[in-house]
């Protein structure tokens, strides 16, 4: 919370000594004056003393060491050596959600970091205002990390589309639509065999097919050779032909299909 500690009363209170900086100044309109022990940047007068309400930068503390008048010392300055790790945990979690945020599926573990840099920030930025050995430490990184979470976060957004995209992708390859395929002919020539086939599309909806020829040894399914063709955008009911060639070693060979699945997701095939 700000305050508005700016503005002091026009008789402010007559500083001394360090051994009566604080002593109690009659006749004075209550305010926010410049602090007498020099710990704090302004000081709140009750128009009678000295209070233990404290400001800096516009931030309001209770002075730790009260109004008494030898407890004088130097202002509440970042202590050599002193860290705040929740500032630097934020920072760090940070930049994590947003380089992991995008990807499909680690966007979940992302998201949790991204969550985490805005909760250590917010501690962190806390501990930095609070008179102790870590007052003014880690502002910075911890103003990274309650930046850098919330765009990791959206970045998140991003990957869980790009992760229902691809489970989509991927469930129409593993389950194609309906159909009726079968080999035409299987003629060699040399070492290359060119296999023959027809694809019916018995769905209902226009769809695309991976189909993937075999050739085996005669009376076997183990495959010697594999190859693929695409038969794109068959209308329902519509007969489509596809042709693949293969270089086989052997003397006498058979083409079988082997599968056929939908569309390849983004043009990868996934293998078996």
């Amino acid at each position: 919370m700000r305050w508005d500690c700016t503005a002091a009363p026009p008789s402010p209170p007559v500083r001394g000594d360090h051994g009566d900086s604080l002593r109690q100044v009659n006749d004075v309109r209550a305010g926010w004056y410049p602090d007498p022990a020099a710990r704090f940047e302004l000081r709140y007068h009750n128009g009678v003393a000295w209070t233990a309400d404290v400001s800096t930068n516009g931030d309001r503390f209770v002075d730790p060491l009260g109004t008494q008048p030898g407890a004088v010392g130097p202002p509440h300055t970042p202590q050599s050596g002193a860290k705040n790790g929740a500032a630097t945990a934020s920072m760090v979690c940070g930049i994590i959600a947003i380089g992991l945020g995008w990807l499909p599926f680690i966007f979940a573990l992302a998201a949790l970091s991204g969550v985490m840099a805005v909760v250590l920030g917010v501690r962190a930025r806390r501990r930095a205002k609070t008179p102790g050995p870590q007052f003014g430490v880690g502002t910075g990184m911890a103003t990274a990390g309650l930046i850098l979470g919330p765009i990791g976060l959206i970045a998140c957004v991003g990957g869980l589309i790009l992760s229902i995209v691809m489970v989509s992708a991927i469930d129409r390859f593993e389950n194609p639509a309906a159909n009726n395929t079968a080999i035409t002919s299987c003629e060699r020539d040399g070492t290359d065999v060119t296999a023959q086939g027809e694809l019916t599309n018995a769905s209902d909806d226009t769809a695309s097919f991976t189909v993937r020829v075999s050739f085996v040894r005669p009376g076997t399914d183990n495959p010697r050779r594999q190859a693929n063709v695409i038969v794109s955008d068959v209308e329902p009911g519509q007969t489509r032909s596809f042709e693949v060639i293969g270089s086989v070693p052997l003397e006498k060979v058979d083409c079988i299909i082997a599968s056929v699945r939908g569309e390849l997701p983004f043009g990868v095939d996934p293998g078996n």
